[in-house]
């Protein structure tokens, strides 16, 4: 049977959304996507369908289309895009017009359809981190007005020069408080990585958006652990990775989130 490769972060719903694929005729894999290696791994499983859940961190879900079409290796393999609000949908359309949409319960005559009709000529995307190219760094990590106090932990000396003009209403803290909204975390070693993720992790306001930013492995400072590192000691913690930013020639950042819990069940998803 043909391959579909399901990327979903809704791990809640993926055995129904397996379940769905099986259905139509297709072997499914929907085991957790390597983001940071999505096109060697796509390239690597040559699926006969992306299906990219739309449901859960649907930016997340942008991201891998937008890495697959601007990658020459893996431009031709179909993609489809299931689920998603109607407002997150339309964001989607908006990058990726040519692309099928559709809803769950019409997945298994629309898979099929894409699977028979990969792209003739697909479109090539802008890479993800070029979108973003220009864009003023506050603007880029999220920044928005009256989202006071943002939390600098362990930020490098002349890191609020560099952030440039704050939005209006906008005042910068050394340290959580109940109120915030936002966090940049620096952490420069895969000891302090380690020691640190979970006490950070249990401090977090709800509602508290992360950013881990560490040295870039060609940038100049030397570090003994990598993005792949920072993203399972978060999510080890209960957090999900669903954007990645270069801050600035020596550092990069991945933006989490807490995991939400699943109402009834004592779960997290």
């Amino acid at each position: 049977m043909a391959l579909a490769r399901l990327v979903t972060w809704n791990r809640d719903a993926a055995k129904d959304r397996v379940r769905d694929l099986e259905a139509a005729g297709f072997t499914v894999d929907a085991s957790e996507f390597p983001t940071a290696q999505s096109v060697g791994h796509i390239r690597a499983l040559a699926p006969a369908v992306v299906v990219i859940d739309l449901d859960r961190l649907p930016s997340h879900g942008r991201a891998v289309a937008t890495v697959l079409r601007s990658t020459k290796s893996t431009r031709a393999f179909p993609i489809l895009f299931a689920g998603g609000t109607e407002e997150k949908i339309e964001r989607a359309r908006q990058d990726f017009p040519e692309m099928p949409f559709t809803g769950w319960k019409s997945i298994a005559r629309e898979v099929k359809k894409a699977a028979a009709n990969p792209p003739a000529a697909p479109s090539k995307t802008t890479p993800y981190m070029q979108q973003w190219t220009g864009s003023p760094l506050v603007k880029k990590l999220g920044f928005k007005p009256d989202l006071s106090p943002v939390a600098l932990l362990n930020a490098p000396d002349g890191f609020e020069d560099l952030l440039g003009e704050l939005p209006a209403g906008v005042e910068l803290k050394t340290s959580l408080t109940r109120q915030t909204k936002l966090a940049l975390w620096f952490v420069r070693s895969s000891a302090g990585l380690h020691s640190e993720t979970p006490f950070l992790a249990v401090r977090l306001p709800e509602g508290c958006r992360l950013w881990i930013i560490h040295p870039k492995q060609a940038g100049r400072y030397r570090a003994d652990f990598n993005q792949n590192d920072v993203r399972a000691a978060a999510l080890a913690e209960g957090l999900v990775d669903y954007k990645v930013c270069s801050v600035d020639a020596n550092w990069s950042g991945l933006k989490f989130a807490q995991r939400t819990v699943t109402k009834g069940s004592g779960l997290k998803k």
